[in-house]
C-alpha cells in the first residue's frame, strides 16, 4: 500500500484526494489542531473507488511522522510561518532528514508550492540538476501537471544519481 503524508494540512482534503489518486492507495493528513469534524464536513461527496483511503490524525507532524513505516509520497502546501501557519520548516534539513529516512527505497514524489521552505533546498530541487541529500535525489519531473492549475510542483525523490 503506497503512502502519502500531508502535513499541517489544515482542512486542504478534497484537492490533495483527487490528485493523490493515481499515485498512493492511502493520505495521512495531519494537523497540530482539532478539526475533526472540518475534515469529515469536507470529504468528497463523490469518492470514486480508486480514491485512496484518507486518514486524519492530530498531532505534532515530527512525531506523527515517525509512526509511518513507509511514506511514498510528502504533500505539503500554503503553509507558512506567519501567523496562523504551522512555523514548521517541512522542506528544511530538520524535517527533510527524518522523512527521507521513512522515504520508500523505491522512491516517490513530493508535491509542493514550496511553501515555508527553508535552507534553500526547494530551490534547488526545482532547479534543472536537482539537489542531492540525505541519501537522495530530487528533481522536478519534466512534466509538471499540477504547476499552472494548482501551483504545485511535481518533485521526484530517487537513489542518488
Amino acid at each position: 500500500m503506497k503512502t502519502a503524508f500531508y502535513p499541517c494540512c489544515e482542512t486542504d482534503i478534497v484537492t490533495p484526494v483527487t490528485l493523490m489518486q493515481s499515485y498512493v492507495d492511502r493520505i495521512v493528513f495531519c494537523d497540530i489542531r482539532e478539526l475533526l469534524h472540518e475534515w469529515k464536513r469536507r470529504q468528497p461527496k463523490d469518492i470514486v473507488e480508486s480514491a485512496p483511503i484518507s486518514e486524519f490524525v492530530v498531532g505534532d507532524a515530527q512525531k506523527v511522522m515517525l509512526k509511518i513505516p513507509v511514506i511514498d509520497v510528502l504533500y505539503y502546501r500554503r503553509d507558512s510561518s506567519g501567523e496562523g501557519g504551522s512555523g514548521l520548516y517541512v522542506l528544511g534539513d530538520m524535517f527533510l532528514r527524518p522523512l527521507m529516512a521513512r522515504f520508500s527505497f523505491s522512491g516517490g514524489y513530493i508535491f509542493t508550492d514550496g511553501s515555508n521552505s527553508r535552507g534553500g533546498n526547494f530551490k534547488r530541487m526545482v532547479r534543472r540538476s536537482g539537489m542531492e541529500k540525505f541519501g537522495r535525489h530530487f528533481s522536478a519531473t519534466t512534466e509538471q501537471p499540477y504547476l499552472d492549475t494548482y501551483g504545485l510542483w511535481r518533485i521526484r525523490v530517487s537513489a542518488p544519481l
